[in-house]
């Protein structure tokens, strides 16, 4: 039974997702992580980007290949950027009722709740309540981007949560949205004493790893 399967908005956030969980058990435990969502044998970049995208992990966690993965799966993470959480079928806002901005850790809290919500809809409390301990959740606020800014900044922008794409394409050089690239900027996070320095700087960084850590997981 492979160890981590992958669903994602695209195969770039695959690559960051794995180059994090390589140094977290400071292996290469490449072979023990699956890409499920999206494919990754696409032809072509417009190929993969027809099946990515934030709506097609909420997509794929009410389908029957979401539910048929924990047979071959030890633990799903699934990954979502919370840039477009107001847009029609994301449908988490980002304030409170009184319009107050919340916190990362209540906009992700939001976001695992509707995903929870969704996944108990579509297959039943029975079988959530028998899955849900091997779903790890790894929503990034606002966008994945802000997970690699401690690797290139030293000052307060590490610490940012917004316009982050901007900000790490100002510091890492030019790289496209693609697996290749994205598995370059973010390779730093291989190096286990590394991971463990700069992960606590981002909030929803230090919520994705301390879910994990806390799931004692051995590969």
């Amino acid at each position: 039974m492979t160890l981590f399967g992958l669903v994602a908005e695209g195969p770039s956030d695959h690559a960051v997702l794995e180059n994090i969980l390589i140094g977290m058990f400071e292996d290469d435990i490449s072979d023990e992580i699956t890409p499920l969502q999206p494919i990754r044998d696409a032809t072509n970049e417009d190929e993969i980007k027809k099946f990515g995208g934030w709506y097609k992990v909420f997509e794929y966690c009410r389908s029957q290949d979401f539910r048929d993965a924990f047979q071959s799966i030890q633990y799903l993470v699934i990954q979502i950027d919370t840039d477009v959480s107001e847009q029609t079928h994301f449908d988490v806002k980002k304030t409170d009722k009184e319009g107050k901005k919340l916190s990362p850790e209540e906009l992700i809290e939001k976001v695992i709740d509707k995903f929870k919500l969704s996944i108990s809809e579509a297959f039943g409390k029975e079988f959530f309540d028998k899955v849900i301990h091997r779903i790890i959740f790894a929503i990034s606020v606002d966008e994945i981007e802000c997970w690699l800014l401690p690797i290139y900044y030293t000052d307060k922008i590490k610490e940012s949560i917004n316009n982050c794409d901007y900000k790490l394409h100002q510091k890492a050089g030019k790289f496209e949205k693609n697996y290749k690239d994205y598995d370059k900027v973010s390779k730093e996070y291989r190096k286990g004493r590394v991971l463990k320095k700069l992960y606590p700087l981002n909030p929803s960084l230090k919520i994705f790893i301390e879910s994990v850590l806390e799931k004692n997981i051995t590969p």
